[in-house]
């Protein structure tokens, strides 16, 4: 299903996506030499972000803090507290960032750097903006959340996600693929970038996709840095407290 664009001149989206993209690039060019099971690094990590991994039952095992130039292993589990926001470049230049309160599971990763083949699935809870890399140009990257399943190719998209719902933004790219998880036959393709999709129950249908208006997408950059008057609370409480100590 095609769904034209006749409403919103994505100029002002595409620039401010454009200076992200030059930024990705320059960082996944330092990218070298890993190993066979590191798949990339994080290029920036602003307060708590951690690295948590699950034994093959489902039990915790093991987390660890995630600094600037951590190395990303597959099937690991990336999580934020409420203040942290960490961006992480997959080996192919895929990047994607990770909002307050949000956590994501990197299931597979696959690529072959001599034909740019492979594939890309993640889990995803909270917000998450994903900057396709070589490997989604070729396959669409899958972004599994509780009640859908969001492909990406060769573009951008923000996913923000519960238990219960799926919002995923169509910034720009080739195509969005949207299936809800108990409704196969309810999938909705868009091949026009723009728009944003809302899965509210994984047994029904997708109603007509709305715009992606500027509103919006501000409203999503303002959600991915946080709210800086919980951070200037916590800051003076924290003060307070030292003193009071004194």
């Amino acid at each position: 299903m095609k769904i034209k664009n006749n409403f919103l001149s994505h100029q002002s989206t595409r620039k401010l996506f454009f200076k992200i993209l030059v930024t990705l690039v320059g960082i996944s060019a330092g990218l070298f030499a890993f190993s066979q099971e590191e798949i990339g690094v994080a290029a920036a990590v602003n307060t708590t972000t951690t690295d948590n991994y699950y034994d093959s039952s489902g039990m915790f095992a093991e987390r660890r803090l995630v600094e600037e130039g951590y190395k990303i292993i597959q099937d690991r589990t990336i999580e934020t507290d409420e203040k942290g926001k960490a961006q992480m470049i997959l080996i192919d230049g895929t990047a994607f960032t990770i909002g307050p309160n949000s956590r994501v599971v990197l299931d597979k990763f696959v690529y072959n750097p001599e034909t740019n083949d492979g594939f890309l699935e993640m889990q995803a809870t909270g917000l998450l903006r994903l900057v396709g890399g070589k490997v989604t140009k070729k396959n669409a990257a899958t972004i599994n959340t509780s009640v859908a399943t969001v492909g990406i190719r060769g573009g951008i998209v923000i996913v923000d996600s519960d238990n219960e719902s799926t919002s995923a933004a169509f910034v720009y790219g080739q195509e969005m693929e949207v299936i809800p998880l108990q409704n196969q036959g309810g999938r909705t393709v868009l091949t026009e970038d723009g728009f944003v999709v809302e899965v509210n129950d994984p047994y029904e249908d997708i109603d007509t996709p709305e715009l992606l208006t500027a509103e919006a997408l501000a409203g999503y950059t303002a959600d991915f840095e946080g709210s800086e008057e919980e951070e200037e609370e916590s800051e003076e409480e924290s003060e307070e407290e030292e003193s009071e100590e004194e």
